[in-house]
């Protein structure tokens, strides 16, 4: 009898943890909220010249959504662009080996657009944008850390994280000259509640003192983008981070970005950008992404649907949904006088090495995967490796390997051969991971081009 009891004890402790399990998902798991389709505030570049709560919209000053070309600060700007040049790993303009490293920083959200980035600037099938081949981006968002841990107590193990992924990329912080950021601070949800503008003035001031660490570590950057938040109407009330990262704190957000931008206008010392005593890289808006939800932005149709978030918490957003606001940074990139004359390929740039760090890259495995380029084999090799191009010919006038550190090791050099298949001797290379660079005819345009493709060396 006692037996059956303590039988019938544990069964119903059990119903009790499973009924309590259950209970537990259904409060704690995160969903999309899509009813909160949208919220009635206005985008900043809709806004324009009227206010919310008493502060001007626009994304520049006086309610503009471009800023002024007779200003100063765009003058600078502009100038700071074509100014910009590959540089090697002392900092040193290096036409031949160096690189314009672009980097981007953020917690997660950015860092998935940042993925898709660095796969599409690098993509040579891509049609859309020819971007220069010397023109390369990293991606140094850190999931999970906001603007609270890059400027707070552990700041140093944040940047010293940074700082060893672009090592572990092959290159090295003298080399990133551009940026492109993307924050919010997370304590925004804790006492005292937000409000604004104390709120998002508070994010201005940490955003600067995110650039003053950020210009410590990288002494050459030269021009950094900023966008604000997407639209935060759809995520989970049951998300830890909800306060900071619903409406209208990513409305707010957006209102940071602008007024940092503004600051720099005005000439605030703390983010002085030229001459002595540099504060700050040069700064402009990257896209402004903030819709009202569904609702499209009356300047450019530009509009967020629930499905573009994740079902998870409505908070992330989509592989398919980050793979468009990425292509949305390079439009910006392609298009401004801030970035086009480097991200555009031209010919002053035909001598670099293409992506410094392409032994360690993870996408694309391939630069050409066309007749048009080229294939190595036998790959691994150990005496000989044969440079050929399937179904074509064309003539090679220079062939230049390099090793993972990206140092040219062995070069050769021609009037113009006509081949569609010629040995290498790479006998006397080490055992290891190269890129082989060849110049040759493109037989689709007629063009003379450099190609380029990974080897093992045994």
């Amino acid at each position: 009898m006692h037996k059956l009891n303590q039988n019938f004890i544990n069964s119903k402790k059990l119903m009790l943890c499973l009924l309590f399990s259950a209970f537990s998902l259904t409060l704690f798991s995160q969903t999309v909220n899509c009813e909160n389709d949208s919220t009635g505030l206005i985008p900043l570049n809709d806004l324009g010249t009227g206010f919310y709560l008493g502060y001007q919209g626009g994304l520049f000053p006086f309610g503009a959504n471009a800023e002024n070309p007779a200003s100063t600060h765009y003058k600078k700007g502009k100038n700071f662009a074509k100014n910009i040049k590959p540089l090697d790993s002392l900092g040193n303009i290096n036409l031949d080996s160096g690189a314009v490293l672009m980097a981007g920083f953020g917690p997660s959200i950015p860092g998935h657009l940042m993925d898709n980035f660095v796969g599409l600037v690098r993509d040579s099938l891509e049609n859309t944008f020819n971007t220069n081949p010397c023109f390369d981006a990293i991606n140094l968002c850190a999931g999970g850390k906001g603007l609270d841990y890059a400027i707070g107590p552990e700041s140093n193990k944040y940047w010293n994280g940074l700082v060893d992924k672009v090592y572990e990329k092959g290159y090295d912080p003298a080399q990133v000259q551009i940026g492109w950021m993307y924050f919010n601070d997370k304590y925004d949800s804790l006492a005292p509640a937000p409000s604004f503008p104390a709120t998002p003035q508070q994010v201005t001031d940490d955003l600067i003192e995110f650039l003053h660490l950020l210009m410590d570590r990288f002494p050459n950057m030269k021009i950094m983008f900023v966008s604000g938040r997407h639209y935060g109407g759809f995520a989970d009330p049951l998300n830890e981070q909800y306060i900071a990262i619903s409406e209208p704190s990513s409305y707010w957000n957006n209102f940071s970005v602008k007024w940092l931008i503004e600051r720099q206008i005005n000439g605030d010392p703390q983010l002085k950008y030229f001459g002595a005593g540099i504060e700050s890289p040069f700064l402009t808006w990257g896209p402004y992404y903030w819709t009202d939800g569904n609702i499209p932005r009356t300047t450019d149709g530009r509009y967020y649907t629930c499905d573009a978030y994740s079902t998870t918490d409505g908070y992330h957003l989509t592989d398919s949904t980050n793979a468009l606001d990425a292509n949305y940074l390079l439009e910006v990139l392609y298009s401004s006088v801030f970035s086009k004359t480097y991200v555009k390929n031209g010919v002053n740039w035909s001598d670099c090495v293409l992506y410094n760090d392409s032994i360690f890259r993870t996408q694309p495995e391939n630069f050409i995967m066309s007749n048009s380029g080229i294939t190595l084999y036998p790959n691994p090799a150990t005496e000989n490796i044969y440079i050929y191009r399937p179904s074509v010919s064309g003539k090679l006038y220079a062939v230049e390997i390099y090793n993972n550190l990206g140092q040219l090791v062995q070069q050769e050099t021609s009037d113009g051969i006509s081949v569609n298949s010629i040995p290498i001797d790479v006998a006397d290379l080490k055992s290891g991971v190269y890129l082989l660079r060849t110049k040759m005819d493109d037989p689709v345009t007629g063009e003379v081009r450099w190609f380029q493709e990974q080897f093992i060396k045994q």
